[in-house]
């Protein structure tokens, strides 16, 4: 049976993976998706925020640099201090409004009776056990009107690095969906064109949808050291909402609306 996977025991070696001395994958992550967001125009007003499974605090800390007040859940203590850390050592705002909490979104959901204007969940359905359940549960929260951003680990990336890397008994034997016992690797990665097909029954219009890492990840370690970042980041941008990029993508950001 699984369970959901909390990073306590792996923050550390997230931290190194993603995010450290500005690595361009967690560079490219949080430019596209800001991009994105910046695109809607729906920020440009104070919002409340739920940033389901905030990490490391980097969405919570752009979100209420710009006067947003936001509230960050994250079930992961060691996570949660390196997100405190992070958000005391860099916001400038002295009027900030953030609030952190540890809790799971479904042990959120259940003490919580507030709604919020924009809800922030990125990567974290690919660590539940039952990511559609899941999700259902944490739009109790967003009020009707309410916007959503959602960022989910691709599963058709998964198997494209299982064949490039010349895994094809993986493949063959379609276990792509780690067991949850070592490592990073997601325990549901999920097919976007799927989870496009949750939305009407959650009451979600699909307002914006954009690859994350459409072709970074693919490229030999030698040759991205040699890529100049400025460069990485344009063409991401540009290749992000054009298919067969965004189906590749490693991670896939769709930006809805809840219509009731």
């Amino acid at each position: 049976m699984k369970h959901d996977r909390i990073f306590d025991g792996l923050t550390q070696r997230f931290q190194r993976k993603i995010y450290s001395n500005n690595d361009p994958r967690g560079q490219i992550r949080l430019h596209i998706v800001q991009q994105d967001l910046q695109q809607q125009h729906f920020l440009s007003q104070p919002l409340s925020i739920l940033d389901a499974g905030g990490g490391m605090g980097q969405m919570t800390h752009w979100l209420a640099e710009q006067g947003h007040s936001v509230t960050m859940i994250e079930p992961s203590q060691e996570m949660l201090q390196v997100a405190q850390q992070f958000l005391e050592a860099n916001t400038t705002r002295t009027t900030a409004d953030i609030s952190l909490q540890q809790s799971t979104i479904q042990g959120f959901v259940e003490k919580n009776d507030n709604q919020y204007d924009f809800i922030v969940c990125h990567a974290v359905l690919e660590w539940l056990a039952e990511p559609q359940e899941t999700l259902v549960q944490l739009l109790a929260l967003l009020k009707p009107g309410g916007y959503l951003s959602l960022m989910f680990f691709n599963q058709h990336s998964k198997v494209m690095r299982h064949l490039l890397g010349g895994d094809l008994k993986t493949v063959l034997d379609n276990r792509i969906a780690s067991d949850g016992h070592s490592g990073l690797a997601p325990i549901s990665p999920l097919i976007p064109h799927e989870v496009e097909g949750w939305l009407p029954e959650m009451e979600l219009e699909l307002l914006s949808w954009s690859g994350v890492r459409c072709f970074y990840d693919y490229s030999h370690p030698e040759v991205r050291k040699k890529m100049l970042l400025n460069d990485v980041l344009e063409l991401e941008r540009r290749y992000s909402q054009q298919e067969p990029w965004r189906s590749i993508a490693r991670y896939q950001h769709m930006i809805c609306r809840k219509t009731h």
